[in-house]
């Protein structure tokens, strides 16, 4: 089915480009009916198989009759197109659920730590508060992610040091919090 509708599609475009006797003579559009359909019919002389036309041998005709619709085309359907993500990979989220889940684990230690009074935040732009860290926090690892798919789609080699460096970075804030219970 899809070889016979690439091989009309191909004659069309082949075809259609081509100069005919039918295109430049004028069209009476005062006789035509308001429900009649024009066809166009392409017409090979001698050889009907056309294994050896010879150029200038097509013509076309139109006619003032009414046409049925082609029963090849009739139950045609336009499929959307797949499209493939070339920047998502498992490694991808691999790095950048590691540095999600070392800003979780910076926050819940850092809180647990400024709760128990034993020590205060570090950042003096991040707020104290859990809510202020997570959105904080979380905002700056979904601008990280975002810039590493990018950089990882666009096949950047250096995609992978924004979660690295943002993991690490967690890892050590967490680690001290958690080192001064």
């Amino acid at each position: 089915m899809k070889a016979t509708l690439g091989a009309i599609f191909s004659l069309l475009a082949t075809f259609g480009s081509l100069s005919c006797s039918a295109q430049q003579s004028p069209i009476p559009f005062a006789q035509l009916e308001r429900d009649t359909h024009l066809s166009a019919k392409l017409t090979v002389p001698g050889d009907e198989a056309g294994t050896n036309p010879s150029p200038g041998a097509f013509s076309s005709s139109l006619s003032a009759e009414l046409v049925a619709p082609d029963p090849i085309m009739s139950g045609f359907v336009r499929a959307t197109p797949v499209i493939v993500h070339r920047g998502i990979g498992s490694n991808l989220f691999l790095l950048n659920g590691l540095h999600l889940g070392m800003a979780a684990f910076d926050v819940g230690m850092t809180h647990h730590c400024i709760a128990d009074h034993h020590c205060r935040e570090g950042n003096p732009i991040m707020p104290s508060s859990l809510g202020g860290q997570i959105s904080i926090d979380f905002a700056l690892v979904s601008y990280s992610s975002f810039m590493s798919y990018r950089m990882k789609k666009h096949h950047a080699r250096a995609w992978w040091i924004s979660p690295v460096s943002g993991s690490m970075a967690h890892l050590v804030g967490g680690i001290s919090s958690a080192s001064h219970w």
